[in-house]
């Protein structure tokens, strides 16, 4: 509680400098060979690493989508309290661009079945239950419209989020365009609202969600979201993002809030910290790096930085897990840092001191770093 009010009040920095010398001594320094393996055994043991990768061949090219500017797939599991606000959110947009909404069924056992039924006006998918990666990439085979649109099912399109993105889209010729977001909790009330910038922007600039932007489909002709991992929203930020600045494509930002985010209690968000699979935070980090060498991205200072970033939020991710394994993350963390960004120094300040924590395997600096950060 104490590290999340001084986080809160910008204190966290300070108080870590002051802190990370009393947790240096107390935890100590543990870093070697063997010890990399058998932390890998005991991560692996505890959740096993899944096996696969975002890079697909090209798929075919699709025909008769001609017609549709923009496909929303909304992937949907157990939602029998949200999912009809969410396809009413969809349904109830005023716009001139041409839409179609591909609802997955992702082998709900609640009534979200029976509520989709009622719809006539969606293109209804359904499946046997694949995880949100799975119900994601049916929706992608499915779709044939210039650009994608993801919504989750508990979420929902604010009014006039299609007009205005595809506004954007064409007024920029932009293969991304993302919108201001609406925090909203599980009744509906606000929480507070996320703003956005307008205009041309970095693709990797973006929020790294899955939701709360337009993709060109092309961008997905050679990916799919990572079977089995957790986390998905690194898809986008490790690849979909930089490879968009890679190609040279326009991404455009506008200041509309374009969907409310629903703190739902039951989502994956807040239920994961407890659960073993939370270590899909750190295999999806380091499934991705490799990922990321068959599209021909190579490492940059931004890159750099996120994964630095990424030990925190693998922290905070997996905080409940045992002190074992968390500290076999760090180890693994560390060896992962070092074998492949070797050389490479952060000109961020504070991430200037986790960096020096997991290069020189300082768990109690890092720990101290992770609580306040």
């Amino acid at each position: 509680m104490i590290a999340k009010l001084l986080r809160k009040l910008g204190l966290g920095h300070a108080a870590y400098r002051l802190a990370a010398p009393f947790y240096s001594a107390k935890y100590g320094k543990e870093r070697g060979t063997g010890d990399v393996q058998a932390a890998m055994e005991l991560l692996e043991s505890t959740s096993p690493k899944p096996g696969s990768s975002c890079y697909i061949p090209g798929r075919p090219e699709k025909k008769g989508g001609e017609d549709c500017k923009l496909d929303i797939i909304i992937p949907a599991y157990n939602v029998e309290e949200y999912i009809r606000r969410c396809v009413d959110s969809v349904l109830s947009q005023k716009t001139s661009f041409s839409f179609r909404v591909l609802v997955v069924d992702d082998g709900s056992t609640d009534s979200t079945g029976k509520i989709l039924d009622g719809y006539k006006d969606i293109c209804l998918i359904r499946q046997e239950n694949k995880g949100f990666s799975g119900a994601r990439n049916t929706g992608l085979e499915h779709a044939a419209a210039e650009y994608i649109m993801f919504l989750d099912a508990d979420d929902e399109l604010c009014p006039g989020a299609v007009e205005s993105l595809m506004e954007a889209a064409e007024k920029y010729g932009a293969a991304i365009v993302e919108g201001a977001y609406t925090e909203v909790d599980s009744q509906g009330n606000i929480i507070r609202r996320h703003g956005h910038k307008k205009g041309t922007m970095s693709a990797v600039d973006c929020e790294g969600y899955v939701w709360g932007k337009l993709i060109k489909r092309e961008l997905f002709n050679n990916l799919v979201f990572t079977y089995g991992f957790w986390y998905q929203d690194s898809v986008i930020r490790q690849v979909i993002l930089p490879l968009a600045d890679k190609l040279g494509l326009i991404t455009a930002g506008i200041e509309n809030s374009v969907v409310l985010y629903r703190q739902n209690p039951k989502g994956i968000t807040k239920t994961s910290r407890s659960r073993n699979k939370s270590l899909d935070s750190l295999y999806i980090t380091m499934q991705l790096f490799e990922d990321r060498k068959k599209y021909g991205l190579e490492i940059t200072p931004d890159y750099y930085d996120y994964i630095l970033s990424m030990a925190v939020q693998t922290y905070s991710r997996t905080r409940l897990q045992s002190n074992e394994v968390k500290r076999a993350i760090f180890t693994v963390y560390a060896d992962f840092l070092d074998r492949n960004f070797r050389g490479w120094e952060t000109k961020n300040r504070k991430l200037a001191c986790l960096e020096k924590a997991l290069r020189e395997g300082d768990y109690g600096s890092y720990l101290a770093y992770c609580l306040l950060h």
